[in-house]
């Protein structure tokens, strides 16, 4: 049987406090589970690595839910080691034995599936998307518009390889994120 997509990209997205999945993770699960049972793919990609202060990956969180929801162990692939968005994408390049003709259908939170498609095209992979709804509450519209942010990031090519954004660009990262610099 032909399939759609080589494979299902399960984005992660932070964990809480104690190690334990978010309701918008909870959510991009839901989502993956519901593709890959339409047989969208024979293989789901849990991405996402453990990040600072978290004792485990975002991955290893997104592959035992995936098993809860019924998804068997053989259809799930780990990609454990990535920090952001582009990581997660040549990473899982790697993993899918090089982007070069490879279909893939990105899943991950509404306000973030644009630039997270865009990224998997710039990695090579030829990407669709598909979006877990989540309520459009103020923290999903600070998220929003931080994925302008993002985006640009992307667009400049700053996220490209041997590529870094520019120093000025910072402080108006910094003053778009809310944050302040020691």
């Amino acid at each position: 049987m032909s399939r759609a997509y080589d494979a299902i990209v399960l984005l992660g997205v932070e964990l809480d406090g104690q190690d334990q999945p978010t309701q918008e993770l909870l959510l991009r699960v839901q989502a993956a589970q519901r593709a890959y049972a339409q047989g969208l793919a024979e293989v789901i990609v849990a991405s996402g690595g453990t990040l600072p202060g978290k004792r485990i990956s975002e991955a290893a969180v997104v592959a035992r839910l995936l098993a809860e929801a019924g998804v068997p162990g053989s259809a799930v692939m780990m990609e454990d080691q990535s920090q952001n968005t582009m990581e997660n994408m040549r990473f899982t390049a790697r993993m899918l034995g090089g982007a070069k003709g490879k279909r893939v259908l990105v899943v991950t939170s509404d306000y973030h599936l644009r630039r997270a498609v865009l990224t998997a095209r710039r990695a090579g992979l030829h990407a669709k998307g598909c979006a877990a709804a989540l309520e459009h509450d103020e923290a999903w519209k600070k998220k929003k518009s931080q994925e302008l942010a993002y985006t640009v990031d992307l667009l400049m090519g700053w996220q490209d390889d041997g590529k870094s954004r520019p120093q000025w660009t910072y402080a108006l990262f910094d003053f778009v994120f809310g944050k302040k610099r020691k």
